[in-house]
């Protein structure tokens, strides 16, 4: 049996959503990363995260 559409998009966004949070675990316990720093790089991985969704609804609105 098949996936639905539907699932797929979910499943694309779970693991989108994933590679963020592995991203931000990253940031966050790199010492060498400075805090001014990490609050501009979580702006910046909330901005692609939200950016990836809208890409993956629109491909399925397109279908």
């Amino acid at each position: 049996m098949t996936p639905s559409p539907m699932m797929e998009v979910f499943d694309s966004i779970a693991q989108i959503e994933h590679i963020v949070r592995k991203f931000r675990e990253l940031i966050d316990t790199d010492a060498s990363i400075p805090p001014e720093l990490r609050g501009v790089l979580h702006a910046t991985l909330d901005h692609h995260l939200l950016a990836a969704k809208t890409r993956v609804l629109n491909v399925v609105r397109t279908q």
